[in-house]
């Protein structure tokens, strides 16, 4: 979901939106799973005041995907914490 938000309301290429850190909300345990260098040292902070248990982890899941860009060609990315690279395209 952050994929497809991160093209079709921020308007990122689909390499930036595979590339940019993603956040998880578990609900048991319950606790917001971040990417060690995902969010800001205020935002973590702020978010903890609020009451959220934050977990720094490292990198996880290989999101990868493919956009029809306005001129109908097509635009690939293989997340980079991945093993995989796009081809063919």
């Amino acid at each position: 979901m952050q994929l497809i938000l991160n093209v079709l309301k921020y308007n990122m290429d689909v390499s930036a939106a595979v590339s940019v850190p993603r956040i998880h909300h578990q609900w048991l345990p319950d606790e917001l799973r971040v990417k060690s260098w995902g969010l800001d040292a205020l935002t973590i902070q702020d978010l903890r005041r609020r009451g959220h248990k934050i977990k720094e982890t490292t990198p996880w899941g290989n999101g990868n995907a493919i956009a029809v860009t306005s001129d109908g060609t097509l635009e690939g990315a293989a997340d980079p914490r991945g093993e995989v690279s796009p081809k063919g395209l």
